[in-house]
């Protein structure tokens, strides 16, 4: 099983820089109570609360230095970004061409190949963005995900991370009756042994075989209990100081520190059930503020890449002005092209290959819809960058698509101020005109009366 695919879009949620900011500042601090819970749970066997097995321990430790790296690289682009990233200015049009080709072979042979293409409508509309420029423009699609900035990485480890806690979470779950029974057992076991070591017995008194061997033992009594070597001499001191007794401790340390072990064996489970609900929490929130991201499993030869449409003041401004100039024949044309793709899509076979597609008149007036956007595009971006660039005011030379991060933040800048500019210009027209209105019907009173 192979699949890669490529695609430009804004994913599901269409968020504003406010709630993008707002997005992040929740997505560190679920990941930082994320961190304390985990660390947590690896400080729990040397408090005595539960006994943690050396996989999970492995597991954890892992999760939390992914974890910190992700949130260290965060805090870098916050406070130093990349100034020289690039970034492609381009339109869309009212419709989007794609291009897909299933082949299904059976015992190495061919059974059945179909290539379609499809326009879709954009439900955006006529749409002007960013995309950022990769190095390479020949990668595959399988390739795609390694041109992805470190960042575009986070969301596919954030799902990762709470795939792999949540398996580690039932596991503990489930074996939870056995895991008790199996630190009741040890507890009992240690227990008990570390008694029978550390207590001591005394020597067995001498038994009397009659009244004739009376004196003959109790002589022998005296003179054992006259030796040094007696153990009884020194009875009591060995009771009072337990240090001095004659016992293996060390042979036995382990099993009575196991048996102190596993005095709350519930919290475990608890707290793996807590970081995986502030995991969670952390997908959804990286998903909301994700812009360009994707994946790549080897292994199963599975990829997925995302190129962000990027939306800026700028690009909000452009789009106003195209509107206001040709909004109505663009939007005519749009809807002759979608019913010129519904007459005309049509299906054909070329050497056992079927090929759904629209006929030539209707794929070349798309062309020359995404072609004439460009144009309109061009001017609009022109007259723009030689307002804010002084240095591309030379006649006869069009001004580049491609532009640094830090040009977008200027024109930025720009627009923000020509979009207020035109506010307050806007509002001074409808002051004027509703004074005009005010002063007419006055006279029409007056002449009236």
């Amino acid at each position: 099983m192979a699949y890669a695919k490529t695609s430009i879009g804004r994913g599901c949620c269409k968020v504003s820089k406010k709630q993008k900011k707002i997005s992040k500042l929740a997505s560190f601090c679920f990941v930082l109570t994320e961190i304390l819970v985990l660390a947590a749970i690896l400080i729990l066997p040397a408090t005595d609360v539960v006994e943690i097995e050396k996989w999970l321990q492995m597991i954890i430790i892992i999760i939390l230095s992914i974890h910190v790296l992700m949130q260290l690289w965060e805090l870098k682009v916050f406070v130093k970004p990349d100034s020289g990233e690039k970034f492609s200015l381009t339109v869309q049009g009212s419709h989007e061409r794609n291009k897909s080709r299933h082949r299904r072979t059976m015992y190495g042979v061919t059974v059945s190949d179909e290539v379609r293409v499809d326009y879709d409508r954009n439900c955006e509309g006529i749409l002007v963005y960013f995309r950022k420029v990769t190095s390479s423009s020949n990668t595959g699609p399988y390739c795609q995900p390694f041109l992805l900035p470190f960042r575009g990485w986070f969301t596919f480890f954030h799902v990762l991370i709470a795939l792999t806690l949540m398996i580690c979470t039932i596991s503990i779950y489930i074996n939870y009756d056995d895991y008790k029974r199996l630190q009741d057992y040890k507890q009992e076991l240690a227990a008990k042994s570390y008694s029978e070591a550390t207590q001591t017995v005394p020597p067995e008194k001498p038994e009397l075989d009659g009244e004739d061997n009376l004196y003959a033992v109790y002589g022998e009594l005296l003179d054992a209990f006259s030796n040094d070597d007696n153990p009884w001499n020194n009875f009591g001191e060995d009771i009072s100081d337990a240090s001095s007794l004659d016992v293996d401790r060390e042979a036995f340390e382990p099993l009575s520190e196991l048996g102190t072990h596993c005095t709350h064996p519930l919290v475990l489970p608890i707290l793996l059930f807590v970081s995986l609900i502030l995991q969670t929490t952390a997908v959804v929130s990286s998903y909301y503020q994700a812009e360009d991201c994707g994946f790549c499993i080897p292994l199963f030869c599975i990829g997925y890449t995302r190129w962000f449409k990027h939306t800026t003041a700028y690009t909000d401004m452009i789009q106003q002005n195209i509107q206001a100039k040709h909004g109505q024949r663009l939007q005519q044309e749009g809807e002759q092209l979608e019913l010129a793709i519904r007459r005309n899509t049509q299906k054909t076979q070329v050497n056992d290959v079927t090929y759904h597609d629209v006929g030539p008149q209707t794929a070349k007036r798309y062309e020359d819809q995404i072609v004439l956007l460009h144009i309109l595009l061009a001017q609009e971006h022109d007259q723009a960058c030689k307002e804010v660039f002084p240095e591309h005011s030379i006649q006869n030379k069009g001004v580049s698509f491609i532009l640094t991060a830090e040009e977008i933040e200027a024109l930025n800048i720009h627009a923000e101020q020509a979009m207020e500019t035109a506010a307050v210009k806007t509002d001074d027209t409808v002051t004027a005109i509703d004074t005009t209105e005010l002063v007419a019907n006055s006279t029409l009173s007056t002449v009236t009366v």
